[in-house]
């Protein structure tokens, strides 16, 4: 049958991908090689983050990096909850602690006014960015730096999600199975997405784009600043995948915030360069067909195939978490198959048919 040649077809492309994706975690990855220790400047835009700020500023005061050398500048998102307080206490006791808040009605919207204005009052040569829901690691910003090599002016880092439960720890896999992507693509010198709670660059570089009053807005800010740098030309990049620069971050309490992060995601990829829609376009067909052909009776060809791309995703799987010390997350790997499968093939509908965005209040 013709959907049973189809599905072949594109499993055979679905498992070459994949084959492709594992040579780039070990061949090309960048290594740490600079000595230097630079003034660094670490920014945390907060909004409504009394739950989790305290918990995130703890960490990354607790670094082995020389704390002399190192500021943190957290902005206050105009929060109505406690979180302003928390910087305020933080900012009176910890001498290396500031804390702004931007202006109501700047030019610029949501998150990326917050990151322009804290951004624009940083000290530091490398500057790092992370979430206020977030955890860092004591090596954080001394593994960091030593990406930095004169030339490099953007490194990206991996997050993985706390995986209590069955349904935080599919999150916590989608998470290593999409940042482990970006991270291979860039090996391959063929950047296609970062994250904005585990993304550092150096001042000169921001500068040299004109830093985000000039970098064209997108809900998916860390991504636009990202791709700006890079396609300055001027300045190398990197995407590591070690446990010293391991950050971990709460996952989406509800299948409806769920939703909304895929949304979101899904609107700001849509800048994203060829080669990212031929990576979704591959997915999306292979799952596709082969749920068409597990529910039109293909069963023996669409169960087998399913079975096959279950290894290629075990196997891309391992080889992150491996490098990350995180292997135990393999535990949820059967769940997250059932989520993947799923959001794979709706998030397409998603995107052109979800209406505007709503990310922490606010609409886009």
């Amino acid at each position: 049958m013709i959907l049973d040649l189809l599905i072949l077809i594109s499993l055979v492309l679905y498992l070459v991908q994949v084959g492709i994706l594992i040579r780039g975690l070990t061949a090309g990855q960048a290594q740490p090689s600079s000595t230097e220790k630079p003034r660094v400047s670490v920014v945390i835009a907060a909004r409504n983050e009394e739950q989790h700020l305290a918990s995130c500023l703890e960490s990354v005061l607790h670094q082995t990096y020389p704390s002399f050398n190192y500021e943190v500048v957290v902005v206050n998102d105009h929060s109505t909850d406690r979180s302003a307080e928390i910087c305020s206490s933080y900012a009176k006791r910890t001498k290396n602690v500031r804390t702004i808040s931007p202006p109501r009605n700047g030019e610029f919207k949501g998150k990326t006014n917050a990151l322009i204005h804290g951004i624009e009052q940083c000290t530091g040569k490398i500057i790092l960015i992370t979430d206020a829901d977030c955890i860092v690691p004591p090596t954080w910003i001394e593994h960091t730096v030593k990406y930095y090599a004169p030339n490099m002016g953007v490194v990206g880092g991996m997050t993985l999600q706390f995986a209590r439960t069955r349904f935080e720890g599919m999150q916590s896999l989608d998470w290593a199975y999409l940042l482990g992507l970006a991270s291979s693509a860039v090996a391959h010198r063929n950047p296609l997405s970062t994250i904005g709670n585990n993304l550092s660059f150096r001042r000169n570089a921001y500068d040299s784009v004109g830093g985000y009053r000039k970098i064209k807005f997108s809900i998916t800010e860390d991504y636009a600043l990202f791709q700006a740098i890079i396609r300055e030309g001027t300045w190398d990049y990197a995407y590591p995948i070690a446990p010293e620069l391991l950050v971990m971050t709460e996952p989406c309490p509800t299948l409806r915030s769920v939703w909304r992060q895929k949304h979101r995601w899904g609107k700001g990829g849509l800048d994203m360069k060829l080669s990212g829609f031929l990576v979704m376009g591959i997915g999306f067909a292979t799952h596709a067909l082969i749920l068409t052909g597990l529910v039109t009776g293909s069963v023996a060809i669409a169960g087998g195939a399913f079975l096959v791309k279950c290894m290629g995703d075990y196997a891309f799987l391992h080889r992150v978490l491996s490098r990350l010390q995180r292997l135990r997350e393999l535990r949820f790997f059967y769940s997250f198959q059932l989520y993947f499968i799923s959001y794979v093939l709706i998030l397409p509908f998603v995107v052109f048919m979800g209406g505007k965005v709503l990310w922490k209040d606010r609409q886009y």
